[in-house]
C-alpha cells in the first residue's frame, strides 16, 4: 500500500509541474489507506480522511502535540474546526477541517505563509497513521 501511494504523490507533482500550480489535483486511493483523496493548491495541501469529523480532528491536534508543536488555537464546532500552532522552526501551521459526510472529513494544511508542501504531506501522513493506527 505504501507503494502505491508513494506513485500517486509521485504522479500527483508531475501533473502540478506540468499543469501549473493552480491545478487543484485530487486522487482516489485505496480505502485501505483511509484517505479519499488529496491535493495541493496555492500552498494548502486538501486531505480527505474516510474517518467521522471528531475522529478526524481529535488525531490532528494530538498529531501536532506528537510532533511536539506548541499550539495555539484548537477549537471546533459541529461541521468545523481549526487548530492553529507553531512548528519547532516557528513556521505558522493551520489545519482547517470540515465535515463532508459521517464518515467522511476534509482537512486543510498550511505550513508557513507561502505553504511547505513536503512539510504539510509529512503531518497529513501522520494524521492518517493517528486515525488509522498504521
Amino acid at each position: 500500500m505504501k507503494q502505491r501511494i508513494k506513485c500517486i504523490v509521485m504522479l500527483a507533482a508531475c501533473i502540478m509541474c506540468l499543469g501549473g500550480c493552480a491545478v487543484l489535483a485530487v486522487f482516489a486511493v485505496g480505502a485501505g489507506a483511509g484517505v479519499a483523496g488529496y491535493g495541493w493548491y496555492k500552498g494548502s495541501l486538501k486531505v480527505e480522511y474516510e474517518a467521522p469529523f471528531i475522529e478526524t480532528y481529535d488525531a490532528s491536534v494530538k498529531t501536532l502535540e506528537k510532533m511536539e508543536m506548541k499550539l495555539n488555537t484548537q477549537e471546533h464546532k459541529l461541521t468545523k474546526g481549526w487548530v492553529f500552532a507553531r512548528s519547532a522552526e516557528d513556521k505558522e501551521v493551520r489545519l482547517t477541517l470540515k465535515y463532508i459526510s459521517a464518515n467522511r472529513t476534509e482537512v486543510d494544511i498550511r505550513v508557513g505563509t507561502f505553504g511547505d508542501e513536503e512539510a504539510s504531506n509529512l503531518i497529513g501522513e501522520e494524521i492518517r497513521k493517528e486515525i488509522f493506527k498504521k
